[in-house]
């Protein structure tokens, strides 16, 4: 048992460390740099003369919405799993503890 608690509360702190970090990139901190993106696909947008063109253009950055959507599901899935674990493990490290501290010498 007391191996058992360290172990569980090392997995623990790594689970919430990988958490915090994967979360990190999803701050939006350069926020010019996508504006400077949007106006960017807008000025492209606006470039187009031929329908036929805008259509196959407008079709690729469906496609495009369409996979980053598919992989911050997939993300948000693992993510899922993670806090599941971790609220697991929390729940064990509470009753380890709680029975740890209240073991009483019978005679």
């Amino acid at each position: 048992m007391k191996l058992l608690r360290p172990f569980l509360l090392s997995v623990s702190i790594i689970l919430f460390a990988w958490l915090f970090i994967s979360n990190i990139n999803l701050i939006n901190v350069a926020t010019t740099l996508n504006e400077a993106e949007i106006n960017s696909e807008i000025k492209k947008v606006n470039e187009f003369t031929d329908i036929a063109r805008l259509k196959e253009f407008a079709i690729e950055k469906i496609n495009y919405m369409e996979t980053i959507r598919n992989r911050f599901a997939e993300n948000a899935m693992i993510r899922v799993a993670v806090i599941s674990v971790l609220i697991i493990l929390q729940v064990l490290l509470y009753v380890t503890g709680s029975n740890m501290f209240s073991t009483k010498t019978t005679r």
